[in-house]
């Protein structure tokens, strides 16, 4: 077993537990690789990232708390629930009024039209 670093292009290297073990097909010895992590520039010392996959999570969130403790997890998703109807009946309440104001905007524009093209018709 020996542990091995690799330097990718953008000059950060990571470590690797290389396991050599021999192909029977092919007559040769094949490495298998473990990945550890990375290895900090100043120190030299391997950081493992296991588990740390992907963007990390934002605290508070439903996926933060565990699987196991739902009574939480209820409370949580109840909560972000009841924002969202809050939420949801605030812009239907303000899609309405809008709805008036547009209505009362065709209604002088056409007002607005309609004396004005009996001007031009004049002139």
């Amino acid at each position: 077993m020996a542990i091995v670093k690799y330097k990718n292009q953008s000059g950060v290297t990571y470590a690797y537990e290389s396991i050599s073990e021999w192909d029977p097909v092919k007559k040769q010895s094949r490495p298998k690789r473990k990945y550890l992590g990375r290895v900090d520039p100043e120190t030299g010392e391997i950081i493992s990232t296991a588990g740390k996959r992907g963007r990390p999570k934002k605290k508070g969130s439903i996926q933060d708390t565990k699987a196991t403790d739902y009574k939480t997890l209820f409370e949580n998703t109840s909560a972000a629930l009841e924002k969202s109807q809050a939420d949801l009946k605030q812009l239907k309440k303000e899609k309405e009024e809008l709805a008036i104001q547009n209505q009362q905007l065709a209604d002088l524009i056409s007002q607005i039209y309609r004396q004005t093209g009996s001007f031009l018709k004049k002139n």
